[in-house]
Order: structure tokens, then C-alpha cells, then sequence
């Protein structure tokens, strides 16, 4: 897949020290397979507080092949995607993924926690026992299953924020101090 040589147009904000912004509306990001990607390195490489010539270095690749691999430039490369996931410690298949759904934001919000890792590596799993039965488990079969799984897992962050929430807003009152700071991570965990 070329992944075109143009800058992608206004899809980076910064807000604040290491903290990256990734534009949520996909008319903020071009729909250019490369625009999408660049979005998604620069966002991981600056919320990590890296330099280009820190992720080349680490990369070992020279910072011109960096910086042209940055700005999604030249083809779609798993393996150079993979080099900097190890570089910036984020998640390789999030990375790649976050391309194919339009959405880079998803490439930094999975930095930490992995999910397309851990998504990768359990359905290779199933694939090893179910061989070529897998073939017989039908679209909708697989949409069922992955829809159950996304509502068990909103409901354990909804579940999970609130109980967190109640519990500080409970004890912060019996030392009389103000909740207040509770109300922006009520919106961060909210965001769509």
C-alpha cells in the first residue's frame, strides 16, 4: 500500500506538557493511509516526550529515514512499525490497526494497555485449536461475540470509575476537602 508523500493537514494539538491531542474528527486527519499513520507516531512519539532523533537512534535507522517514515512516507512498512512500537513501548498492532479504522487517536490511547496485542496474540491462539474450523463460524457469530465482549468491557470501566470515584469523593469529604478535581477525569473517561 503507497501511503502517499503530502503532510497531512492540522491533526496534532498540543495540550500541555507530553499530553497529545489526536484529532477526533477524521476530517481533522486526512483519510490518506499515510497522514493516518503519521498522526499516530507523532501523537505516541510526543505523549512518550521523545525527540525524532531519539525514536531514530533507538530505531537505528538515520534521522532523515525517520523523520520521512514519520510523515508517512513511502510504503506501509510492519516491520519499521514494529521497531518503533519496541522504541516508544506502545502497541505495534494498535499502531497499524489505527490506520485501517481511520481513527490514529486509537494508536495512542492503546499505547499503555496493548489491546490489539493481547487481541492479536488470543486469536492466534483459538486459531491453533480451531485449525480450519474457524472457517465455519459465521460473520454475525464473530460480531456477537466481539459485541459481548465490548459491552463487558465498557461496563468494567463504567463500573470501575464510578466505585473509584465514590470512594475518593467519600473519603476526601471526611478531610474536608474539595472534590472538585474528580470532575475532570469523570469527563476524560467519558469521551467518545
Amino acid at each position: 500500500m503507497q501511503l502517499g508523500i503530502r503532510r497531512p493537514k492540522r491533526h496534532l494539538e498540543s495540550s500541555g506538557r507530553n499530553e497529545v491531542v489526536v484529532a477526533d474528527d477524521p476530517q481533522d486527519t486526512e483519510d490518506r493511509p499515510g497522514a493516518l499513520l503519521s498522526a499516530a507516531l507523532r501523537a505516541i512519539r510526543k505523549a512518550r516526550g521523545l525527540r525524532s532523533s531519539d525514536v531514530a537512534a533507538a530505531m537505528a535507522l538515520p534521522i532523515r529515514s525517520y523523520q520521512r517514515f514519520e510523515a508517512g512516507q513511502g510504503e506501509f512498512d510492519l516491520d519499521l512499525i514494529q521497531r518503533f512500537a519496541d522504541a516508544t513501548d506502545s502497541d505495534p498492532f494498535a499502531i497499524a490497526f489505527s490506520v485501517w479504522i481511520k481513527r490514529p487517536h486509537f494508536a495512542l490511547d492503546a499505547m499503555d494497555n496493548k489491546p490489539m496485542v493481547t487481541f492479536v496474540l488470543t486469536l492466534r491462539a483459538f486459531q491453533e485449536e480451531m485449525g480450519e474450523d474457524i472457517s465455519l463460524i459465521e460473520s454475525r457469530v464473530w460480531w456477537g461475540g466481539f459485541r459481548r465482549v465490548f459491552s463487558d468491557l465498557e461496563e468494567y470501566v463504567r463500573r470501575r470509575d464510578l466505585s473509584a470515584e465514590t470512594w475518593l469523593e467519600e473519603h476526601a469529604q471526611k478531610l474536608g476537602l474539595n472534590v472538585s478535581f474528580l470532575r475532570g477525569r469523570r469527563k476524560r473517561s467519558q469521551r467518545g
